[in-house]
């Protein structure tokens, strides 16, 4: 066995897919390398909940490209787990079967709240102090995790049924981007925050962070703009700018990347809804989320194992 195994983590999400390998190391672990694909398995959610064969196709085709990439690298241990899309399928045991034939390993459909947890350890590794209270978003593609705790330990976990692409299909699906239409989605999303808001409250946080695509978007439109804090006011500067084009394909021009524009309305509606329900004044970028805190897990997990 290695001194200083290689482990992958690997986070079937409903927007995207993400492997991460990394090698522990005495103090931790060291990432190697990682990947993403574009895969929009909540795209093909049809109202039954059924996940339709365009979407099973783009996931087995990436997990094959995973498959490579694991058989390069000979990580000991891999990990997969699969978020809100698979949770919601009604055949979700049909495609289970052909994932993991083509990644080659089990593939696990985890609960919200242990989505939630693992998103915030690995959110908070780098930036939680052991006594500072923060609060975790995350708008992955048809779930939104809202976490508070203390340090790297979650107290208070929620998993909302509601995401980029989700919303951006509902409320955005023909492209067209209008001030009514961001209302709309809005309010539907402040309907599901705004129950549990005292809740959160009472918690409290000195931090906020957001770890995932929507809001790397958002810093791509701070640095087209000069500015360096995202706070509540830029994110309502951007929605009306958003409005103001018109149109998805010209948010090109806030500097939104080519392969977010698709679902960015979306989240962004999210995210609007979050910081006027739950009176977020700043959102600090976290440098890590799911497949972090998975990573961070087994590696636990292999130290106790081997006391």
């Amino acid at each position: 066995m290695r001194q200083h195994p290689r482990i992958a983590a690997i986070d079937l999400g409903s927007n995207s897919f993400h492997m991460l390998i990394a090698k522990a190391t005495t103090r931790g672990y060291r990432i190697i390398t990682r990947h993403r694909q574009k895969v929009r398995l909540a795209d093909g959610l049809t109202p039954e909940l059924t996940l339709n064969d365009a979407a099973i196709e783009r996931g087995v085709a990436c997990l094959k490209d995973f498959a490579q990439l694991l058989k390069n690298y000979e990580p000991l241990q891999v990990r997969c787990v699969a978020t809100a899309s698979l949770r919601k399928a009604s055949n979700r045991k049909q495609i289970l079967k052909h994932f993991e034939r083509a990644l080659g390993a089990t593939i696990d459909i985890i609960s919200g709240t242990t989505e939630a947890g693992l998103i915030y350890q690995g959110a908070t590794l780098d930036l939680a102090r052991p006594d500072s209270a923060m609060l975790v978003l995350d708008i992955g593609g048809a779930s939104t995790e809202v976490i508070a705790g203390i340090g790297t330990e979650p107290h208070v976990l929620k998993s909302l049924d509601m995401g980029c692409v989700v919303w951006q299909n509902r409320y955005f699906a023909d492209g067209l981007i209008t001030a009514a239409r961001f209302a709309e989605a809005i309010d539907s999303a402040k309907k599901l925050i705004q129950p549990l808001a005292k809740t959160y409250q009472a918690h409290g946080w000195q931090t906020v962070c957001g770890a995932s695509g929507t809001f790397r978007a958002v810093q791509d439109c701070l640095r087209q703009h000069g500015s360096d804090t995202m706070s509540a006011e830029f994110i309502n500067y951007c929605m009306q700018e958003t409005i103001k084009l018109g149109h998805v394909e010209q948010l090109e021009q806030l500097g939104i990347r080519d392969d977010r524009m698709a679902v960015f309305c979306g989240g962004l509606a999210i995210l609007v809804a979050l910081t006027e329900s739950l009176d977020i004044r700043t959102i600090d970028l976290a440098q890590g989320a799911l497949r972090e805190g998975l990573v961070h897990t087994m590696l636990t997990e292999r130290k106790r194992s081997l006391a």
